[in-house]
């Protein structure tokens, strides 16, 4: 090591932070620092925290830690972030954050006081001084974690609409990027910094023995520079529009748990505003990432769908697959780091899955070169089932579901649809032939960002099917339509069980039925080529199954190849 000043001082700091970082481990593993029941402590590090388990309570110290990106070696900044952690994370998790509490000493013994000391001195409570703080949490079943739910296989299509939903509407909530007197500087969430990200996160995977090869044969570097060039206007366009804002930042499933009905999401991004304030399809994807890199295909899929269900906001979708791509380079990396240096002797849980993570950005990556989406139009009159079948072939492959019914009733871009009744004004020709041209809008962002588009939409007029297959032509793309059919008889007792039932988005009653059926163009000789008829008269559970779409995925197949 060298004598010089520098060196000694960063020598000296390192050994000082070290043992404070012992001395407040020993503090909070005992149970008589605690102002309550402690029962057995249990501690749980990260790299840059520690967390621990005492009683009804959970408490999050920040390490004594310089990595650069994040700097704690002070007691202000430990502070600092501390009350960023409780502010931040209450738009995500506000149930689960309490307050700060204070370490401090009174005579040999440490004590945790609960809030922070409105001292006029800085670092004192009362007469004694405080040496740290800690984030005071409301503990919860570290088994009803979204991972460990995964990992036992009780994570249900329930946890998924949950996160979906409260995923979005945090994000219509929160404070947008160059909006407003606290708004960042305009390079936060700008193509430039999303560039700079991307390529930080892969320069190490480039040169680790373990992990260069796999990532040199996927050519991620060449792809992902190619995708942020062209996507660049679109992610400052986006930022512009307001689509950049305050978000969760490290959305993995780790961070999720299950409260009684709801999704709550802990440990937001609070040390970095880079990584914090981004476009809300990149925060998205970080949780769909972890899902398909989990083999929870269906799950990631239907997460998507109800997200974009509750938003709206299928321009996203144009550099979704760039953002999985990215979040799946940083949790390789993460991985990388936690395994420690090369040969290592725990190091093989680590690999596994950094290994996981570069797989699955080479897979994300030859999807955005290969990209082959399909129209597909959704046929049939109300009580159909086109509505539940096609959300249930939404999550089995992964096609985007554009709802003509959820779409009419969304008042504003990026909110949340309204389920109540539209007047008839909502109905008349004009106002329908608008409707099917924001349809038209849709989808072809859809298709445009490489996903099959479905279509849910009666269809019933030969007019608006005209639209979308002159918007297959001008892109190039195959379509189909799906004719979704039923009896009569079992078309009126679908929709009157839907009138009788909870709130809906669909307005159509029997009178709207029985228009239908009076004044429907059905599909001609030229259409029925590309028509694929699907009998919905069977148990809500079979439109789950892939047997039952053999027909139109055996018709994908046989014509494209690729699906």
């Amino acid at each position: 090591m060298s004598d010089s000043p520098l060196s000694r001082h960063s020598f000296n700091r390192q050994r000082a932070a070290r043992r404070h970082g012992r001395l407040v481990n020993a503090a909070l593993s005992r149970a008589s620092t605690y102002a309550h029941p402690a029962g057995r402590v249990v501690r749980i590090e990260t790299h840059i925290s520690v967390v621990f388990l005492a009683g009804r309570y959970a408490y999050k110290i920040m390490k004594p830690v310089d990595f650069g990106f994040v700097n704690f070696l002070r007691l202000d900044s430990r502070r600092r972030c501390c009350e960023a952690e409780i502010r931040l994370n209450a738009p995500f998790a506000g149930p689960i954050y309490c307050d700060i509490g204070e370490l401090y000493f009174d005579g040999r013994r440490c004590r945790l006081g609960r809030g922070v000391s409105t001292e006029a001195r800085p670092g004192m409570r009362g007469k004694y001084k405080v040496f740290d703080y800690a984030v005071r949490m409301r503990r919860f079943d570290q088994r009803l974690l979204f991972s460990n739910l995964l990992a036992h296989g009780e994570l249900g299509a329930a946890d998924i609409d949950a996160a979906a939903t409260k995923l979005a509407d945090s994000h219509q909530h929160a404070r947008r990027a160059g909006h407003g007197p606290l708004a960042p500087a305009a390079r936060l969430g700008s193509a430039a910094l999303l560039r700079e990200q991307v390529l930080a996160a892969l320069a190490p995977l480039e040169s680790d023995p373990r992990t260069a090869q796999a990532v040199q044969s996927a050519a991620l570097r060449a792809a992902c520079e190619s995708e942020l060039a062209r996507l660049a206007p679109h992610l400052d366009a986006r930022r512009a529009n307001g689509f950049v804002r305050a978000c969760h930042g490290d959305l993995h499933l780790d961070n999720i748990v299950r409260r009684g009905r709801h999704a709550l999401m802990f440990d937001c991004i609070e040390f970095s505003e880079e990584l914090r304030w981004i476009d809300v399809t990149c925060d998205l994807a970080f949780l769909l990432m972890d899902l398909r890199a989990h083999d929870e295909a269906r799950h990631a899929h239907r997460l998507l769908n109800r997200y974009l269900e509750a938003t709206g906001d299928f321009a996203g979708l144009a550099a979704l697959r760039l953002d999985v791509v990215y979040r799946a380079l940083v949790r390789a990396l993460v991985a990388l780091l936690k395994a420690g240096p090369p040969g290592q002797h725990d190091a093989g849980a680590s690999a596994n899955n950094f290994s996981r993570y570069i797989e699955l950005a080479a897979s994300e990556s030859r999807t955005m070169r290969e990209r082959a989406p399909w129209l597909l139009l959704c046929h049939g009159f109300s009580g159909s089932g086109k509505s539940v079948a096609s959300r249930a072939f939404a999550e089995l492959s992964g096609a985007i579901r554009i709802s003509s019914d959820l779409e009419r009733k969304r008042r504003a871009p990026f909110a949340a649809p309204s389920l109540a009744a539209l007047p008839a004004s909502a109905y008349t020709k004009t106002a329908l032939d608008a409707h099917y041209e924001r349809l038209v809008a849709h989808a072809r962002n859809v298709l445009n960002a490489g996903y099959t588009a479905l279509v849910d939409a009666t269809f019933i007029k030969a007019t608006h099917r005209a639209q979308f297959a002159a918007l297959a032509h001008e892109l190039n793309r195959p379509m189909l339509i799906l004719n979704f059919t039923a009896p009569q008889a079992r078309l009126i007792e679908r929709v009157n069980a839907r009138a009788s039932g909870p709130h809906d988005a669909s307005d159509a009653g029997a009178e709207v039925l029985a228009a239908q059926l009076a004044q429907a163009d059905p599909p001609g000789p030229q259409e029925r080529q590309y028509t694929v008829d699907l009998d919905t008269d069977v148990p809500i559970g079979t439109f789950s199954r892939a047997r039952w779409w053999a027909p139109l995925l055996g018709r994908m197949r046989a014509e494209d190849g690729s699906f």
